[in-house]
């Protein structure tokens, strides 16, 4: 049996080829069966398709046409662009896949001097030099619709690769549909024209824009039907007409986000460049009041678990203060609410100097918060930031209130009107009002179409903080090659785009867009780093205030010893207190020992009390450094050390099951 075709030897060689053979088999099998599947093992499945994308894509009514352009020279000379591009081409084919072939999709490859870069120029495409020599390559997107509609990312940068499948998505989006609903926009803020950026707009309205048709409304008339959605943004010194219009329009089922500000930063930043007042704040009071919403624009809330780590100021030994400032608060979390198609899968979102809302005692409307701070927070009079903010000053006097509060809320529900007794009037001049003393006062009568409620609950959101939608406190702008490059650090531009999104009825894409952000913070040290600065920055404070004083007694000392020493013979003031020492010198007063003890003492407690700081400073840093090195430990020794114990016990496990084979008795 051991001769002939039969040996082992054969059998062992017949069954390598057979292997071979089903492998190669299983691999043509799977690439044809299972092209189109695939399985995701990431924390966040950052590679799969979000749900929305897939509704676009399989419900595409519009057929749209894809042309990639991508210069060879660039996959070749540089191969992270190698890399990233494969993932762009293979994501690209896989939304083909799922269109159901109403995505059709040409590869072009722009040859320098050819008639496919004449087209990648003539599509606005983006051109980035190579190498010194002057040549230039191309990675950019084209996309058009049947009726001529185009869009296109001007070049695939690397630095968007996060955001890759939002920028697909929504550029498919965009030819894909081209009618795009109106935003109507209401704001006392610089959301459409700041003077910091030189009259441009903020980042967050040209993102808008891209999804939707925005109209400035500035007066009643122009809130017309056709406004798909309302966007009042910190409605500073609107008049009960204005007001009176929005009322109507919400009661009569139109659809809105309110933002309110206690205090806007970013406005009040503009303003002073302009040499103009600091903001004062916006209120909805009359709308709030009728819906049953609680607001108070003289505070803002401070929550110590969500506070920024910020640089305040230095010490008085020149030393940086770095403190969490209470004003500034980074949401993550549990913080934001999951479930919501508007929050669900936002990671960040920073406030600056935000208020609180909250459902009025006995209110019918639905309110559901959507942004929460913790339990460790309170509310804090505004005016104690808005001249001279001092991080550090409201950190020692914090107080926790114990409780959660709302910075963001979805309102549901029948609504009241905030003008029960009609449209407001016109003012009556000087000479109405004393006719009108004459007579007996008269209600207007209530024009037809006025309202009292709604007509279809509401579906509104309301946010407590404007700043947010400024560019500092959720972006970062890279140059590119001589293209402004935004490159988000927070979800805040899409916490409003999803929620314009949302209450307008158009969700289809809302829920990508917060998957640009995927933070993955240490925790478990941010938390340490809270508890060492509750435990240790009151002691900071109540030394530094007895460092400051005793400095001040002693110098007051020194000063009543240069009054009594009298002058020498043509010896200037300056030059008596510049010759003040506590021993007897000619021309001074011999000090008394009680003097002596005293400005010895002083010396003493200002030594012991700079140690005393040092140590507590050092104390401040200990436990994280500690957790750090543990971390280092773990990272580095231990756990390659489990896995070489693992491995030789295995093998010494699997050596001795061998050697108690061979010494078994052969039957």
């Amino acid at each position: 049996m051991q001769d002939g075709f039969w040996s082992r030897k054969n059998l062992a060689i017949a069954g390598l080829v057979v292997a071979t053979v089903f492998f190669l088999a299983l691999h043509v099998v799977s690439n044809a069966v299972f092209h189109s599947t695939q399985v995701d093992l990431t924390q966040g499945r950052i590679y799969t398709l979000s749900p929305s994308t897939r509704e676009l894509l399989t419900t595409m009514k519009e057929p749209v046409r894809l042309r990639l352009f991508l210069s060879s020279a660039l996959t070749r000379e540089n191969p992270a662009y190698g890399s990233y591009a494969a993932r762009v081409k293979e994501l690209l084919e896989r939304y083909v896949t799922l269109s159901k072939s109403m995505i059709t999709l040409e590869y072009i490859d722009p040859q320098p001097y050819s008639a496919a870069e004449d087209r990648a120029v003539g599509y606005g495409l983006q051109a980035v030099p190579l190498d010194q020599n002057g040549e230039v390559v191309y990675f950019g997107l084209v996309a058009t619709n049947t009726t001529d509609d185009t869009d296109k990312i001007a070049f695939l940068a690397t630095q968007r690769e996060k955001f890759l499948e939002y920028d697909l998505t929504h550029l498919i989006q965009n030819v894909a549909h081209p009618k795009k609903k109106i935003v109507g926009i209401i704001t006392g803020a610089y959301l459409e024209s700041d003077p910091l950026k030189q009259w441009k707009p903020w980042r967050v309205t040209e993102l808008m824009r891209q999804s939707f048709e925005t109209k400035s409304i500035y007066e009643p008339a122009q809130l017309t039907d056709d406004v798909d959605v309302l966007l009042v943004a910190h409605p500073i010194g609107q008049n009960d007409k204005m007001l009176y219009a929005i009322d109507q329009f919400i009661l009569k089922g139109g659809k809105a986000i309110v933002i309110v500000d206690p205090f806007s930063e970013e406005i009040s930043r503009a303003n002073q460049a302009q040499r103009m007042p600091p903001d004062f704040g916006s209120d909805f009071e009359k709308e709030f009041k009728a819906w049953g919403i609680n607001y108070d624009k003289t505070k803002f809330v401070g929550d110590r678990q969500a506070a920024t780590r910020v640089a305040a100021g230095e010490d008085s030994r020149g030393r940086p203060i770095i403190t969490d400032y209470l004003a500034w608060l980074a949401f993550k979390g549990d913080a934001i609410k999951r479930g919501d198609p508007v929050t669900d899968e936002l990671q960040v979102v920073n406030v600056a100097t935000a208020g609180a809302i909250s459902k009025a005692d006995g209110a019918a409307i639905g309110f559901e918060p959507l942004i929460t701070t913790s339990k460790d927070s309170m509310l804090i009079d505004v005016a104690k930031v808005k001249t001279d903010p001092k991080p550090a000053e409201l950190m020692r006097d914090f107080k926790s209130d114990d409780k959660s509060y709302v910075i963001a809320a979805r309102v549901t529900g029948k609504l009241k009107t905030a003008f029960p007794d009609g449209p407001p009037q016109d003012e009556k001049k000087d000479g109405d009002k004393k006719d009108e003393a004459k007579q007996d006062e008269a209600k207007p009568a209530i024009p037809p179409g006025h309202l009292m409620e709604s007509k279809v609950p509401a579906n509104i959101i309301v946010i407590a903080d404007v700043d947010m939608l400024a560019d500092r406190f959720w972006m970062r702008s890279q140059d590119f090659f001589g293209q402004e490059l935004s490159v988000p650090i927070a979800n805040n531009a899409d916490f409003l785009l999803n929620a314009l999104e949302n209450v307008s009825g158009g969700a289809a894409v809302a829920g990508l867009r917060s998957r640009d952000v995927a933070s993955r913070p240490f925790t478990r040290v941010a938390a340490i780093q809270k508890d060492a600065e509750k435990r240790y920055r009151a002691k900071e404070q109540e030394l530094e205030q007895k460092l400051e004083d005793t400095d001040k007694k002693l110098k007051e000392l020194q000063a009543q010893q240069t009054a009594q020493a009298p002058a020498r013979p043509g010896q200037p003031p300056q030059a008596q207190a510049q010759s003040a020492a506590p021993a007897a010198q000619p021309g001074q007063p011999i000090l008394s020992e009680e003097q002596k003890k005293a400005i010895e003492g002083f010396r003493r407690d200002m030594i012991t009390t700079r140690t005393e700081l040092r140590e507590v400073q050092h104390a401040l840093r200990q436990d994280i450094e500690t957790l750090d090195s543990r971390l280092k430990v773990i990272n580095i020794g231990l756990v390659p050390a489990l896995v070489l114990v693992v491995a030789v016990v295995l093998a010494l496990a699997r050596r001795a099951q061998t050697r108690r084979r061979h010494e078994l008795p052969h039957g």
